[in-house]
């Protein structure tokens, strides 16, 4: 009995040993709860550290990360806990990419860290752009937290440029054209880059700029800016694009020189033909008929004017006209003659007058008029005063005529007038116009159509106007 009692009190007290320690456990552990990469754990834990409560969770850490309280503080009642996860760096470098992670903003610290530093010359892009003023910073000007470093060491480079001296230069840059732009070089349309811009930038490269130079080109009325490197001025109109069509020509001539104040003027040539038709005039021919009777006239034959066609070519320059040539000429057709007949045949007639028979050989009406010397504008006693034209003094019986008409000295006869001698002439008196003369005291005034007579003897052929203006004046 007594040895079942010692059992009893010795099971007991295990029993209430162990119950102690399980509230002992019990009562110091905690929940807390830890933030990793936006995620939250909750978590369980006795241990009385940051340190402790991470390990109990399985969060691993890595050197660059961060924690929220530090790993040896004490857990705080509901204080979280947060862990920043440095981030995932890749630095390219040397043909070989390392991933590392780091808090450190600056690029430089970065690099650092992989045991790499900037020598002379030497790139670093920052995600892709290139590092300003040694910081992770881009040509906007806008931070940027570093995720990939590339870093290109520089190549010695020689630069050969028209417009400078020989270089000889570092770069790492990736192409001929980056390094170009790095160098603030300008590149004008008509410059000539060797090797060309896409070359990869290699160590030892010669890279040669040819530099264009400037022209002015006025063509078609409008001026044309445009560099070149030719040196002629056929080669700046080929490198331009502009042709030259048929008799186009440029100041200078295409195989001068490009000038030394680079202005090309191309002269445009147009050339056109004109075809004209010009009326050649016929001529008028007169036949005598010997059986028609004097003062018949009448067209034997209708005239025709020839037709002549002209070409003629017609040079442009610039829109101007500058030269006409007559290159040929066609003689269409050729003038027919007009051919007018007139009778030459004369009969004599004779007629009652109130002065007595008369004998004549020709009549036709006229325009009369009359004059007198009072009204020659003369000066009376002058010798000239009253003196005709034929010599004679005026009087009546003397009349004027034209005479180209009517001869001097041809006998006359005019109804209400009487017989008359043509004597005279004057500036008015043309055609079939007479002016009938008398003396001063005895004048009569005229103004009238009459038949005029011309009187026997026939005068000799020579002397006879067959052909008479066919109006009164």
């Amino acid at each position: 009995m007594a040895r079942f009692q010692r059992h009893f009190v010795l099971g007991f007290g295990l029993l209430f040993l162990a119950g102690a320690l399980s509230a002992f456990f019990l009562n110091t552990r905690q929940r807390v709860l830890i933030h990793v990469d936006g995620q939250v754990h909750a978590v369980v834990t006795a241990g009385g550290t940051v340190s402790a409560a991470l390990a109990q969770a399985g969060v691993w850490l890595d050197e660059a990360d961060t924690v929220i309280p530090p790993l040896d503080a004490a857990i705080a009642s509901g204080a979280p806990i947060v862990v920043t996860r440095a981030p995932i760096v890749g630095v390219m470098a040397n043909g070989t990419t390392h991933l590392v992670r780091a808090q450190a903003p600056s690029p430089l610290a970065i690099l650092t860290t992989v045991g790499l530093s900037l020598g002379p010359g030497d790139a670093l892009w920052v995600n892709g752009l290139p590092l300003a003023n040694g910081q992770g910073v881009g040509p906007a000007g806008a931070a940027s937290a570093p995720r990939l470093l590339s870093l290109r060491r520089s190549v010695p480079v020689q630069l050969a440029d028209d417009a400078a001296p020989f270089q000889a230069l570092r770069t790492a840059a990736r192409t001929v054209g980056e390094f170009l732009a790095e160098q603030g070089l300008t590149l004008y349309l008509g410059d000539y880059v060797e090797p060309p811009l896409d070359t990869p930038v290699t160590s030892a490269l010669v890279i040669r700029v040819s530099r264009s130079q400037p022209v002015r080109l006025q063509v078609d009325g409008q001026p044309l800016l445009a560099r070149t490197r030719s040196a002629t001025v056929g080669g700046v109109l080929t490198e331009a694009g502009l042709a030259l069509v048929g008799e186009d020509y440029t100041r200078p001539a295409e195989d001068q020189p490009v000038p030394a104040d680079g202005l090309i003027s191309i002269v445009r040539v147009r050339e056109e033909i004109l075809v004209d038709q010009e009326l050649i005039p016929n001529e008028t021919a007169y036949q005598p008929l010997p059986d028609i009777e004097i003062d018949t006239v009448y067209q034997v034959q209708a005239g025709l004017p020839g037709v002549r066609r002209t070409r003629t070519r017609v040079r442009y320059e610039n829109g101007v006209e500058v030269s006409r040539f007559r290159e040929a000429e066609t003689l269409v057709s050729n003038p027919v003659p007009q051919v007018i007949g007139y009778g030459t045949r004369i009969v004599i007639r004779t007629l009652e007058t109130p002065d007595g028979p008369i004998e004549y050989w020709r009549a036709y009406t006229m325009w009369a008029t009359s004059y007198a010397a009072k009204f020659t504008g003369r000066v009376p006693g002058t010798p000239s005063y009253g003196r005709t034209a034929s010599g004679k003094i005026l009087t009546k019986g003397l009349v004027a005529i034209d005479r180209r008409l009517i001869p001097f000295g041809t006998r006359l006869y005019v109804p209400g007038y009487g017989f008359a001698e043509a004597a005279d002439t004057g500036g008015g008196v043309r055609g079939r116009f007479i002016d009938l003369g008398f003396d001063d005291f005895n004048y009569e005034s005229w103004a009238k159509v009459v038949t005029v007579y011309f009187l026997t003897p026939v005068p000799p052929e020579g002397a006879i106007r067959w052909i008479t203006p066919s109006t009164v004046p």
